[in-house]
């Protein structure tokens, strides 16, 4: 029994001694999208084991999905994370949801935190946003006082300036984003990330009003392709945008948006192989295939690659190699395209067997058949050597043999 006060003291002391190995600090600043929840996932897969991810939180809020789903990606991943909402900043409507879902708040003076009520408010999703705000906010406190005024942001809309929500409990007080590092035992190296292009375009993507024209284009392309003879690519622009707007809708997670960018860029490849001339399909389809890799090595934690993975890379890079060789001798192949009988007659030389007039047709014999015949260049006795240059329907459109034509002129 003596053992027990002595490991409960060396556990405390661990605990108290224990400090992060490596820090994120996110800028989770403007509207709650597509975009941040982009940041907060490229930021988790960079956490290391030990390390902290703090979110530096000044929004008014944005949609309720992307929110669910940074709570969702918070909850899971199982990193230490807090929140720092600087001075006079805000962490409202979905802003205060992530702050809930992180669990450590930290609010410097002049913040706020609340007003979490969804618009539109209809009963049904009034509901459930309270029940979200209850469960995360029971998992990061468990008191039920503090629980029923987070619960209050969405009831009633509640909004607590930084000393109501440090005396309620909810949060701590911090002046700066190191007094926030220093209470958490974290003073070590830090990387900041903010917003990056790929997710600003992610940003827009999200955006309700984008995602729904989007989801309407793709489908017009799609009908397009169907009722337009031959292949123009709109199918494949269709994909893509349904799946961009869906991705945008968080219908599906950014592996299907990435698979699709690679199929659709395969196909694209596919079809300039077998088409003869340049017709802008290879380009797009090695653009996708590059955007795709992007997203895949974006999302990947530190280190990207190991021996394994550096070995299927290669052996997929030699088979696609050689798929790309073969694909690259059957275009050529189709592309060598025999000439019709009719255009191997343009340029073949032939006798006239009748005159031959511009208007009045007659009779030559060229490439072992008789034709009828037009002259280009006046009238053309019968016996005469005469060379094909065009082909109309059934008729030739011929001229005397240029040495037989000099050869009379002289």
């Amino acid at each position: 029994m003596r053992l027990l006060p002595a490991a409960l003291l060396l556990a405390l002391v661990a605990l108290a001694s224990y400090s992060y190995s490596e820090t994120i600090v996110v800028e989770v600043t403007g509207t709650i999208d597509g975009g941040t929840a982009s940041l907060v996932r490229r930021a988790i897969d960079r956490v290391p084991p030990g390390g902290l991810l703090v979110l530096q939180v000044n929004s008014y809020g944005g949609y309720l999905a992307p929110a669910d789903s940074i709570a969702e990606l918070i909850i899971s991943s199982g990193a230490g994370c807090a929140v720092y909402v600087p001075p006079g900043g805000k962490a409202a409507s979905a802003a205060a949801l992530v702050a809930v879902a992180c669990g450590r708040i930290y609010m410097a003076q002049g913040s706020v935190i609340g007003a979490a009520r969804p618009y539109p408010d209809d009963p049904k999703t009034v509901s459930y946003v309270s029940s979200r705000f209850r469960s995360l906010a029971q998992r990061a406190y468990g008191d039920e006082r503090i629980v029923e005024t987070v619960v209050r942001f969405v009831t009633e809309a509640l909004t607590l300036s930084d000393e109501e929500a440090v005396a309620l409990g909810i949060a701590r007080r911090a002046h700066s984003l190191d007094d926030v590092l220093r209470d958490l035992g974290a003073p070590g190296p830090r990387a900041v990330l903010t917003k990056d292009l790929f997710d600003q375009l992610l940003s827009v993507i999200s955006d309700p009003l984008v995602s729904s024209l989007a989801l309407a284009l793709g489908l017009w392309l799609i009908l397009a392709e169907i009722f337009v003879s031959g292949f123009q690519g709109y199918v494949v622009a269709g994909v893509l945008l349904i799946s961009v707007a869906l991705y945008g809708m968080h219908v599906i997670p950014p592996e299907l948006l990435t698979l699709a960018l690679m199929l659709s860029g395969s196909v694209l490849i596919v079809v300039e192989f077998m088409s003869p001339g340049l017709q802008g399909f290879g380009i797009a389809g090695l653009a996708l295939l590059a955007l795709g890799t992007y997203m895949n090595l974006r999302g990947r934690p530190i280190p990207t690659v190991e021996l394994p993975v550096l070995g299927a890379l290669a052996a997929l890079g030699i088979l696609g190699g050689l798929l790309g060789f073969v694909m690259f001798k059957a275009a050529q192949a189709v592309r060598l395209r025999r000439p019709s009988p009719k255009e191997a007659l343009v340029g073949s030389v032939g006798v006239a067997k009748t005159d031959i007039g511009p208007a009045v047709p007659g009779v030559v014999h060229v490439s072992g058949e008789e034709w009828s015949a037009y002259s280009l260049s006046g009238s053309i006795p019968a016996g005469s050597s005469v060379v094909v240059r065009e082909v109309r329907g059934l008729f030739l459109y011929v001229e005397k043999f240029p040495e037989e034509s000099k050869s009379s002129e002289g």
